[in-house]
């Protein structure tokens, strides 16, 4: 008789057990789709390596685009030298014209018949000045230019690198939609405007 008891409480038991992995076995594989499917989340996601603004800036004044390369904005590269390349060549072709007709204007005031360009023999002494004075001043705009472009791209390399500090994620959202404005006129009377308002959301 006691070794029916035991027999049937150890059946009770592995009966009680087995239902036991088959309630747990669901919970086991929910929570280990809910893991994957958060682990993918996290590795589709790109953040963004935050970037020092003083480093961008010293790497940008000791070398153009340098900057630019260490936030990886790897697509300004061809605005920043083109820029360069473009202004430096202004420089040098005004440059050029400048220094011939200064000396074409010296030439023609040295009262010797010998010196000076037989091309501008014709050529005036008011339209050689007007003609070095003008090359002068494209050459004077472009060497401002060139200042311009060194400051404005180790301004860019700072403000990128500060705003890589900011989150740009998908987890912030920007809702446009109407809204009713109700105010009071003359007299207590109601008015009412319409509008549009702004919603910034961010996801958790």
């Amino acid at each position: 008789m006691a070794l029916f008891v035991l027999i049937s409480a150890g059946s009770v038991w592995a009966q009680n057990t087995t239902d036991s992995l088959k309630q747990a076995n669901p919970i086991i594989k929910a929570d280990t789709v809910k893991k994957g499917e958060v682990e993918s989340v996290v590795k589709k996601k790109k953040v963004r390596t935050p970037k020092d603004p003083n480093t961008a800036v010293f790497r940008s004044a000791v070398v153009p685009g340098l900057g630019q390369i260490y936030n990886k904005r790897y697509w300004k590269l061809p605005l920043v030298y083109g820029g360069f390349v473009a202004l430096g060549y202004g420089i040098s072709f005004n440059q050029k014209y400048y220094t011939e007709f200064l000396n074409e204007y010296i030439y023609k005031t040295d009262d010797d018949p010998n010196t000076g360009n037989p091309d501008y023999a014709n050529v005036s002494e008011a339209q050689i000045i007007a003609a070095k004075d003008f090359y002068k001043r494209n050459r004077d705009l472009c060497i401002i230019g060139s200042v311009a472009l060194y400051a404005a791209q180790v301004i860019d390399a700072y403000v990128d690198a500060e705003l890589s500090n900011f989150d740009v994620s998908d987890d912030l959202s920007l809702k446009i939609g109407p809204s009713l404005n109700h105010s009071f006129a003359y007299r207590g009377m109601s008015t009412y405007s319409v509008g549009l308002s702004l919603k910034f959301t961010l996801k958790r």
